[in-house]
């Protein structure tokens, strides 16, 4: 059995580090950017990112598999435990100068019946000053830096909305939104004069967090990556919340296509819209 504290204590000294360099190069001139796709950006600072981060999990774990957004798979591929990386969720608004983005690092495990079940997570948004962490069975966290008022730090638990016109409803558009616009857009026009609000801000692991942390009363979105939401799906669990995929099924990561994320309350609520 893996030390979950220890595992976690990893991931957050990797994400720290993760954010200390991506803040390297926020919010001065703008940063090298070169394109993976029409939308897709990356920047210097998403590579350096996940090379600290995977220096220190692989410094603490060499035996583990790593799966990072920029720098592929790592490591045993006969290892039970993986760990999902993403150097820089956001990173078009992080190359604009917006400050909703966060290094993510999730921790995945077996869970006994040949599937995997997240054991550890840790997002880390350092322009927004706003730490999540999280380990299976132990609660998760949000801790925030407040302008004249120090730190605060509390657990994480789900909003408890039931109806949609009391909801605030996070979503996010995929890379490929130009060949499959109205596909995306007829579910997010259709919820947006259904709740009270729908916000699209650029990073679904802060999204997933948002919600986890009552902020948001759900999300969903399609065509995600298991790093974008492997640090946020053990957020949101420890939070009460609850995943699946458009048809209400159980959200598997790296094979389902979309998610929605919620409060539990408002799920089956919003499915009929997705579907």
């Amino acid at each position: 059995m893996i030390n979950l504290q220890q595992a976690l204590k990893t991931a957050l000294e990797a994400a720290a580090a993760g954010a200390e360099e991506v803040m390297r190069g926020y919010g001065d001139e703008k940063p090298r950017v070169s394109r993976k796709g029409p939308t897709n950006l990356v920047t210097e600072y998403d590579l350096r990112s996940e090379e600290i981060v995977r220096k220190i999990i692989t410094r603490d774990w060499p035996e583990h598999l790593l799966a990072g957004e920029e720098g592929g798979v790592s490591g045993s591929k006969r290892s039970l435990y993986k760990w999902h990386i993403d150097p820089l969720d956001g990173t078009a608004n992080f190359a604009h100068g917006h400050p909703f983005f966060a290094v993510s690092i999730g921790l995945f495990g077996p869970d006994g019946n040949g599937a995997e079940k997240p054991l550890a997570g840790v997002i880390n948004a350092p322009a927004l000053g706003e730490l999540y962490w999280g380990a299976r069975g132990c609660g998760a966290f949000r801790r925030q830096s407040l302008a004249g008022r120090g730190f605060r730090e509390k657990r994480l638990a789900v909003s408890s909305a039931d109806a949609l016109r009391d909801a605030m409803l996070n979503t996010g558009f995929p890379y490929d939104i130009y060949e499959r616009g109205g596909e995306i857009l007829h579910p997010f026009g259709r919820l947006a004069t259904a709740a009270r609000s729908v916000r699209r801000a650029g990073s679904a692991a802060l999204d997933l967090a948002y919600v986890a942390a009552g902020v948001a009363d759900a999300f969903w979105e399609a065509g995600l990556s298991p790093w974008d939401v492997a640090a946020g799906l053990l957020l949101l669990e420890e939070a009460g919340g609850l995943a699946t995929d458009y048809h209400g099924g159980p959200y598997i990561l790296g094979e389902s296509r979309n998610i929605l994320a919620s409060n539990g309350p408002l799920h089956d609520k919003i499915l009929p819209y997705l579907e």
